[in-house]
């Protein structure tokens, strides 16, 4: 009798861990969730307003991070962004960055929570993307990324979560390629990116 009762606890033991697992696993479908979404690890308030659309300079934080259809991780980062006045809430078109195949750095499967420690040490705020082409995000590599990130954010950090941009697939197509890459031959759409505007010459 004794064994039998050892023998469910264990069995309940397992059922839980099971559970939590699949809890902390939980698949992240973008086409169920805003285009962007803001995770960070502070409680939500109801009672709080949603956030404003999130600008178009704003595609990109000082962290980005893009998942491939193989579920590898790319990772490319940016100047300290500043608080900036001024723009307007109707443009959210991504702007363009001038992204090149070189900023995108492959991290290693087994390196995620390594390297994003090494690299989450600034004093200033980090504002983080994980981007992805893939409607569904429920590969290892993806709630390792979640899990360093989560652990690494201070107070007044954030990540969100979004679709690739127009400039992160093309560069990133270049890059796996290993073609030459320049954003002067490349016909954008227009609708789907803003360019800065250049002054013209008198």
């Amino acid at each position: 009798m004794k064994r039998v009762f050892i023998g469910f606890i264990i069995c309940l033991l397992l059922n839980c861990s099971k559970k939590e697992n699949t809890i902390e696993n939980t698949p992240y479908i973008m086409s169920k969730k805003d285009i962007i979404t803001n995770i960070s690890n502070k409680p939500k308030d109801k009672n709080i307003p949603p956030p404003p659309p999130i600008p178009g300079w704003l595609f990109y934080g000082t962290n980005t991070f893009i998942i491939d259809k193989d579920s590898k991780i790319y990772y490319s980062q940016r100047e300290k962004i500043g608080r900036i006045c001024g723009y307007k809430f109707d443009d959210t078109i991504p702007h363009f960055i001038n992204l090149q195949p070189k900023d995108l750095i492959e991290i290693p499967n087994n390196m995620i929570s390594d390297f994003i420690k090494l690299n989450y040490k600034d004093n200033f705020q980090n504002i983080t993307f994980i981007a992805s082409t893939l409607d569904t995000l429920k590969t290892q590599n993806y709630f390792d990324l979640i899990n360093a990130i989560e652990s690494s954010l201070d107070q007044n950090d954030s990540y969100f979560i979004r679709r690739t941009t127009q400039e992160e697939d093309t560069v990133f197509k270049y890059k796996k390629n290993n073609e030459y890459y320049n954003s002067e031959n490349i016909k954008w759409d227009k609708k789907r990116i803003t360019f800065p505007f250049i002054k013209p010459k008198l």
